[in-house]
């Protein structure tokens, strides 16, 4: 120990530490060390350096190494550590490469795992594993990476499963801290060897979990091909992967990257080069930097017979091998001698890729051995899952974009529905720049129903444009991507492919085209060769599947074709596209239906509404007593009354319910307005003006004749009386059932109540019509109120609607709980009255009963007719001419089911009213009696 101190104190004092240390007897002291390890270990915790632990670490993986593969020398190692210590980076971590056959590495320590201070004693670099061997990987950091193996099985993991030579050993630098499993998990045969070392399968799970979670394709290939390099000491490395063989941008991912011979549907692959001569030092900048595509036919060549059988090929010298193109060398100066190809496969052990290393980096060994070949397939065995997850994950990202751009091209359809132009000058701004084209026309065809002898007898306007009758173009000079502007046009200039056969093709059969030769395509006139490289042709349909026009997307500026990818996400926009465009046709269609409507009202307005001359001349006429006109009387009939003395009476029925005193309407208009009702009934048999005035009578005199109807206040009395008197507005001698047979514009129109949906409609369009707005003095309130009324009441004639709350109305007569100031009791009262009003000829003396019930049968007979003459069908017994004798029984079922029910009804909710249930009863008897009469003249005859 003297003889250890006083040469350092000397050294202090006198020489340089080298100089001195230069004429110690090295090894006494090397000896003396080994006989004390307790005071090496003390000095070494207080003395080392980061640095020296690094380097110690080092030549001790090295030795380890070297002791692997064949004898070597100290001095070999120490040339190692010296000549060779300078870090390449590899997939992003500091590796070191030996002069030995074997890659060898070194494992830098990182900051967060050791603990060197010397301010914190009780933290050690050093700590244990179960066997007792030592390890810089501290306890709690080994639990950690112990927890997360557990939720996530790591690629070191997963290498123990894989066969191997357990004898070889690797030295790794600069990767994540191995994990527990990968040094005390060990099978007994790939436990760590004694020397120290890290055996092939935990090399070959550092690099695993170097690439694993990597997520971008040209990241982990560019890491997948410089890992190769380091494990088998290649000198470069090459990727190809399986694509479509049309395809320039899109990979076959997921299920797409099938049969290497071929893609499903009958797909043709080739191999593409993903990343081309990468080695160990290469940054992935300038690999991509100098990337230029190459395309490999599967089995052409060394890497295309590798792709095509899936079977690996270890070349000793490639210019011995016919496979080999010697043109790449010749153009890269390179010179190849050994080759190891290797097939990339996906979980379902189908070939994705090919992985090709060059020239085997060592001087004892100039080729790839057998066992470099394990160690590669080994490697790959995890490279092909993580390239197609990584494409699978790049495939989501694409159709995230693609939903977005989807998602907004929807946005702009909704917005923009008003114009077609400004709609499809976005649309085809939108496809040029997803398709990256440069040249994009639409065709629309405004008649996809109609035939092409019909489009040909067009006017010659449209002959010009052929199948079309709308012609839009797209074109820019340049890239659509950089944002240079593009021209649009709508003109006649744009003639290119409006006549062509695939044109014609695409429209017949409603299936798109991709032409990547345009210009030799024989389908194509002269000068559509020669504007044309690439042409993608995709039918634009509507809602209902017809073709309405198509889309051609042309020339991409780099030259190439459309591909698989292109054509789908064309397929999809062309979807919504077709309905943008349908939708804003519909819209512009809508619009002049609107005007053209407008128009017709003005028609309508002028020859339905009656003319002001007339309304003075009956605003003058004197209007009598309403005894005098016999109004208040249920036995009142228009028999004998002129045309203007019906208007006399409806004037007076209106004047008695207080319409013109209580809203100050004025009269002159009123006359008009009633004079425009009459105008528009039609001389139909019985369903006319006379009998919209009786059934109006019929409601005056029931309000007039019952206490709780002269309850109601003015406005509901008013609303009533022109709910009766409009509420056959327009009737065309034809019942509900009569329009849904015939498919009439009412039944397209309105699916129930078709006639008095339009009678109401024809009601308030009078009403709005300028001088003939009787309500027009009326607040909003009271207005609505108005008209909510009337169009209940209005409806409620529909015999089908009466049967639907005829149940309910019983119930409420049963149970007693009418109450008139209820709404919904009001609405069924209302509707009860209608009803009543309506079927009111039945209950007149039996002249005019008789009169009217022939009348009705006589217009009931007219529309069997048209029935058995236009829809050949034979009608029911009450429309059936032939069955007329059957009259008087019809009747009796009528009263029986329809109208004593009513009256029945009507008189237990209001007083007064029992003569309309009488005489209903009265009536019965008389129809009656003619049965019987028919029956004893039967019987005689």
């Amino acid at each position: 120990m003297e003889s250890r101190r006083s040469p350092k104190t000397s050294m202090q004092q006198q020489e340089p530490p080298a100089a001195l240390l230069t004429k110690l007897d090295e090894c006494s002291v090397e000896s003396w060390l080994e006989g004390h390890p307790e005071f090496f270990e003390d000095y070494f915790y207080r003395k080392a350096s980061r640095k020296l632990v690094d380097n110690w670490l080092y030549r001790r993986l090295n030795s380890t190494s070297n002791s692997t593969e064949g004898p070597s020398t100290a001095k070999e190692a120490d040339t190692t550590a010296t000549a060779d210590s300078a870090p390449i980076p590899i997939a992003g971590h500091a590796i070191r490469r030996s002069s030995s056959c074997t890659s060898t590495a070194i494992r830098k320590i990182s900051s967060e795992l050791t603990y060197l201070d010397r301010n914190q004693p009780s933290s050690p670099i050093l700590s244990k594993f179960h066997d007792g061997s030592a390890s810089f990987i501290l306890e709690q950091h080994r639990q950690q990476q112990q927890q997360q193996q557990q939720l996530t099985p790591t690629a070191s993991k997963i290498s123990r499963s894989v066969s191997g030579d357990p004898g070889a050993t690797f030295a790794i630098a600069s990767m994540a801290p191995v994990p527990s499993a990968s040094h005390h998990n060990l099978d007994s045969n790939q436990r760590e060897p004694a020397g120290g070392g890290i055996t092939e399968d935990e090399i070959i799970g550092e690099l695993v979990r170097d690439i694993f979670y990597e997520l971008d394709v040209s990241v982990l290939c560019h890491k997948i091909l410089r890992n190769v390099c380091f494990l088998i000491n290649a000198d470069r490395c090459s990727l190809f992967l399986v694509e479509s063989a049309a395809s320039t941008a899109t990979a076959a991912t997921g299920d797409d990257a099938g049969d290497p011979a071929g893609g499903r549907d009958g797909e043709q692959l080739e191999l593409v080069s993903s990343l081309f001569d990468v080695t160990v030092e290469s940054s992935l900048e300038a690999a991509l930097a100098n990337q230029s595509t190459i395309r490999i036919p599967l089995g052409q060549g060394i890497v295309g017979n590798v792709a095509l059988t899936g079977l690996p090929t270890r070349i000793e010298d490639a210019y011995k091998d016919c496979r080999f193109n010697r043109e790449v060398d010749r153009l890269t100066g390179y010179r190849t001698r050994s080759v190891l190809c290797m097939p990339v496969k996906d979980h379902r052990g189908e070939v994705i890729g090919v992985t090709q290393a060059v020239n085997k980096k060592c001087a004892e060994c100039e080729t790839f051995t057998e066992k470099d070949e394990k160690t590669f397939e080994r490697f790959l065995t995890f490279c092909g899952i993580g390239i197609r997850n990584a494409k699978l994950y790049k495939q989501s990202q694409l159709e995230t974009k693609r939903n977005q751009v989807l998602l907004d091209l929807v946005r702009i359809i909704f917005e923009q529905q008003n114009d077609l132009d400004p709609l499809v000058r976005k649309i085809m701004h939108y496809m040029q720049v997803i398709t990256q084209c440069r040249w994009c026309q639409i065709l629309l065809i405004d008649d996809p129903s109609a035939s092409e002898t019909s489009i040909d007898n067009r006017s010659s306007e449209l002959k010009r444009c052929g199948l079309f009758d709308q012609v839009y173009e797209l074109w820019t000079d340049q890239d659509p991507t950089d944002g240079s502007k593009a021209r649009f046009t709508a003109s006649e200039e744009c003639r290119l492919l409006l006549n062509s056969q695939i044109a014609r093709f695409v429209c017949s059969s409603g299936e798109p085209l991709n032409i990547p030769n345009a210009s030799q395509d024989d389908r194509l006139t002269e000068l559509e060769r020669v504007s044309i490289t690439a042409l993608l042709c995709i039918p634009v349909k509507n809602a209902i599947s017809q073709v309405v026009g198509l889309c051609l997307l042309m020339n991409k500026p780099d030259g190439s074709s459309f591909t698989r990818g292109d054509q789908q996400l064309a397929e999809a926009f062309a979807l919504f596209c077709g309905l943008g465009i349908h939708n804003t046709r519909m819209h512009e269609k809508a619009e002049v239906a609107m005007k053209r409507q407008r128009v017709a009202l003005e028609v309508l307005s002028y020859h339905a509404v009656a003319k002001l001359d007339d309304a003075i001349r009956l605003s003058k006429c004197l209007v009598p007593s309403a005894r005098y006109l016999k109004l208040n009387d249920f036995a009142f009939t228009d028999i004998g009354l002129s045309d203007d003395e019906t208007l006399i009476c409806a004037i007076k029925m209106f004047e008695d319910a207080g319409a013109f005193s209580a809203f100050k309407i004025d009269y002159t208009s009123f006359c008009r307005w009633l004079l425009s009702v009459k105008r528009n009934y039609r001389s139909v048999t019985y369903h006319n003006w006379r009998h919209a005035l009786n059934v109006t009578q019929t409601m005056h005199a029931m309000l007039k004749s019952s206490t709780e109807l002269r309850a109601l206040n003015r406005l509901d009395k008013m609303a009533l009386l022109i709910a009766c008197l409009c509420h056959d507005l327009d009737h065309r001698g034809t019942d509900n059932k009569f329009q849904k047979l015939t498919l009439s514009p009412l039944a397209q129109l309105y699916s129930s109540s078709m006639l008095e949906r339009h009678h109401f409609n024809q009601c308030i369009m009078l009403l709005s019509i300028s001088g003939c707005d009787i309500l027009s003095p009326l607040t909003q309130p009271q207005y609505e109120c108005c008209i909510e009324t009337i169009e209940k009441c209005i409806l409620a004639t529909d015999l089908e609607r009466h049967f639907q709350v005829r149940k309910q109305i019983r119930q409420i007569i049963d149970t007693g709980s009418f109450d008139i100031s209820c709404p919904e009791h009001a609405d069924i009262l209302y509707g009860l009255l209608m009803t009543a009003a309506d079927l009111s000829a039945i209950t007149k003396p039996w002249n005019v009963q008789y009169k009217t019930a022939h009348l009705v049968a006589n217009e009931f007979y007219e529309q069997g007719d048209r029935e058995r003459s236009e829809l050949n069908m034979q009608p029911e017994d009450l429309k059936d001419r032939d069955k007329r004798m059957r009259l008087p029984a019809m009747q009796v079922g009528f009263i029986d089911f329809v109208c004593q029910p009513v009256y029945t009804m009507l008189c237990e909710l209001c007083t007064g009213l029992e003569s309309l249930r009488d005489g209903c009863q009265t009536n019965r008897k008389q129809w009656d009696s003619l049965i019987d009469r028919s029956s004893a003249e039967g019987v005689r005859g």
